[in-house]
């Protein structure tokens, strides 16, 4: 199920370009909807009631988009997918810098059993407001593509671009982090 609900988010740019071209984008958003619904509704219905509510929340935010641009019926409307998703990363990143510990601080507590080596909080402090940066940039990009571009750019941009940048940026911050926290990169 994970897979499938996977690949459908990150195979939404494709198949958005899809129904735009073929002019049935109202079709690829329903099909998109039901695919959001199915992993929360099998969570509750296996009695993860908890696990449940997460997913059909999520479910529920993508859904509304959906439904959003059903009713516009405009081409760049449906392009915004992915814009959303970004904001809602950077919603997601952004909480932890306010509200604390940082996302990346929880991942690195996780990886090395609790214990951090001295002066990594104030690094994945940082780097939590570099990925913010990232997901506002891409998602300020991912919009002007929406409304200015073609359907092939932002098709390119939001389906293939914009993974090698997270993964770039990934990359890099790895090799940063292992040269520069040696005895905590591992």
């Amino acid at each position: 199920m994970t897979a499938l609900l996977t690949s459908t988010t990150i195979g939404y740019p494709f198949l958005m370009s899809a129904g735009l071209a073929l002019g049935r984008p109202r079709l690829v958003a329903v099909v998109i909807g039901v695919v959001l619904l199915i992993p929360g509704v099998l969570a509750w219905r296996s009695g993860y009631r908890s696990q449940a509510m997460w997913r059909l929340a999520d479910a529920a935010l993508g859904m509304t988009f959906l439904a959003v641009a059903v009713i516009v019926n405009r081409a760049n409307v449906f392009r915004l997918g992915p814009a959303l998703a970004n904001v809602a990363m950077l919603l997601s990143f952004g909480r932890t810098l306010v509200w604390g510990p940082s996302i990346v601080e929880m991942i690195a507590r996780v990886r090395h059993g609790g214990e951090l080596p001295p002066g990594t909080v104030a690094y994945c402090r940082r780097l939590t407001l570099v990925w913010c940066v990232f997901f506002a940039l891409n998602a300020g990009y991912i919009t002007w593509l929406a409304f200015y571009a073609s359907l092939a750019w932002w098709t390119i941009y939001t389906g293939v671009l914009a993974y090698l940048l997270a993964g770039a940026l990934f990359m890099a911050e790895l090799a940063y982090r292992r040269r520069h926290f040696a005895d905590a990169a591992g």
